[in-house]
């Protein structure tokens, strides 16, 4: 009988490493020396899947349009829920100068039914 931890067990662990960081036999787990698939956002926030790189994306075109306090989540189908934190967007402005920008990057921006202060993304190109 083998014991846990020796260089050649049947799972694909090796001493002194734990086996999700050193390929512990699951397909997609990153090994340690990896970095994010898709590079590193603001704040070194690593972006491991597309909808973390669209996410960042949107997050990216608000900083520069100066849309500062929304919150991107991601909603169903490829869809991207933008929330203006501001108890009033409308009366500031906030909502249009957000769909001006990411309509300019060529996203599809609409209202969420219900909810004057979200807007449904989805990233098109």
């Amino acid at each position: 009988m083998r014991k846990h931890g020796y260089e050649g067990d049947d799972d694909g662990r090796v001493r002194g490493g734990a086996p999700h960081l050193t390929g512990g036999g699951h397909p997609g787990t990153p090994m340690q020396d990896d970095g994010p698939t898709y590079g590193v956002g603001a704040g070194g926030r690593p972006l491991w899947s597309e909808r973390d790189r669209d996410s960042e994306r949107i997050h990216a075109l608000l900083r520069r349009a100066g849309c500062a306090g929304f919150i991107v989540s991601a909603g169903d189908a490829g869809l991207f829920l933008v929330t203006c934190t501001d108890p009033y967007p409308a009366a500031t402005g906030r909502i249009t100068t957000c769909v001006q920008a990411l309509t300019r990057a060529g996203m599809a921006v609409a209202p969420l039914v219900g909810d004057s202060r979200t807007l449904q993304v989805r990233v098109t190109t």
